[in-house]
């Protein structure tokens, strides 16, 4: 647990905004080069080869996405306010009084997002929300010249400072938790895998730009031509006391196994993920002992419900890890629900071989063979 820890700390703790995930993907080399072939598109997808020696056999890919949400600077004052346009989803009503870390020319730029002063409030201020848009990043400048000459410009990218925490019962906080502890999760994988003993064509995936657009996995997907998919993403958990009642996903209570997910918010894409294929994971989450938590999520979206159309024969699904206040400069996870994705994944990858199938179309062959 300790080891995995560390990764994610590591990870976490790096600056890769939407298009801007370049430290990361570095960092995930240094990792990977001992465990396979790593190649990186033009886009940023970065690709770990661990089975050269089973080319031609099932391929089976195993993905998670390296950017954050954040924000890009989109206007700056005359008097030195920076204001942003938002790089992904994020909650207006968590930025006010948070820092943050400009991407500027010359390096990193600290900065905090304003905040009214409590003693002067007015009735308006205390009912009002203030958009994205509308909030305003103080640093420390007098003027635009200021801005500029500190390296910040109209498009320069604007992350939350990280402030990693370990918490009680195994949880540990930071920003980015979305996806970088799922890139976590298929690092510390890869270092435990015995790869040997596989007898499928294993590729891990580290993807760009999926909180902006959720496509920008496709080129490596394409690169590969899987015939197996299993996405690992966040989850939000709904255990804390104002969320209550909405779903049954909880800290500490395993990986969520995605029944179905659907953006509904004016993108109509998602998945309902091949049944044979989820009973599959069920059941190895029982021999494992695994508890499982059941997610049937709208309002959320992954690339897997892109994937399983992108050939004829490709089967996906989601494994996910509950997350407390996902988008946010604190989402929080548990260790053990990470550490239990890791094995379903070991135990699934040491499993699969030629005769591995989960589309509908077993079914049919089977009842014209009878």
């Amino acid at each position: 647990m300790k080891k995995l820890k560390t990764i994610i700390r590591e990870l976490t703790d790096l600056q890769g905004n939407v298009g801007y995930e370049d430290a990361v993907i570095h960092s995930m080399a240094d990792h990977l080069e001992k465990f396979g072939k790593v190649t990186i598109d033009h886009l940023g997808n970065l690709i770990c080869h661990l089975t050269p020696e089973n080319v031609g056999k099932k391929k089976v890919m195993l993905f998670g996405h390296t950017d954050e949400v954040g924000m890009m600077v989109k206007a700056i004052s005359d008097d030195g306010f920076v204001y942003c346009e938002k790089l992904g989803s994020l909650n207006p009503t968590c930025l006010a009084g948070q820092r943050v870390q400009l991407d500027g020319e010359f390096g990193k730029v600290n900065g905090i997002i304003g905040v009214k002063s409590h003693h002067l409030l007015t009735e308006t201020d205390r009912k009002g929300q203030k958009t994205v848009q509308e909030q305003y990043i103080d640093i420390g400048a007098v003027s635009k010249e200021d801005v500029l000459e500190a390296g910040v410009q109209v498009g320069t990218p604007v992350s939350f400072k990280p402030e990693f925490m370990e918490l009680q019962n195994n949880c540990i906080a930071n920003k980015s938790m979305d996806d970088r502890a799922a890139v976590g999760i298929l690092i510390y994988l890869a270092e435990c895998l015995d790869v040997k003993a596989c007898k499928a064509d294993i590729y891990l995936v580290f993807s760009v730009q999926e909180e902006f657009n959720t496509r920008g996995i496709m080129p490596a997907v394409r690169t590969i031509d899987p015939d197996i998919v299993l996405g690992i993403d966040v989850t939000p958990a709904t255990d804390t006391p104002d969320l209550k009642g909405m779903s049954e996903i909880a800290l500490g209570k395993g990986p969520a196994i995605t029944y179905m997910n659907h953006h509904s918010r004016g993108t109509l894409a998602g998945i309902v993920p091949n049944k044979r294929f989820l009973s599959h994971l069920e059941e190895i989450a029982k021999d494992a002992g695994i508890s499982l938590n059941r997610e049937v999520a709208c309002g959320i979206l992954t690339e897997t419900a892109y994937i399983a159309i992108e050939n004829s024969r490709v089967v996906v699904a989601n494994l996910s890890l509950p997350t407390r206040y996902t988008h946010s400069p604190v989402e929080v996870i548990n260790l053990e629900d990470a550490l239990g994705i890791v094995t379903i994944l070991e135990r699934f990858l040491m499993g699969v071989d030629e005769k591995t199938r989960f589309g509908k179309d077993v079914d049919f062959e089977r009842r014209v063979k009878s």
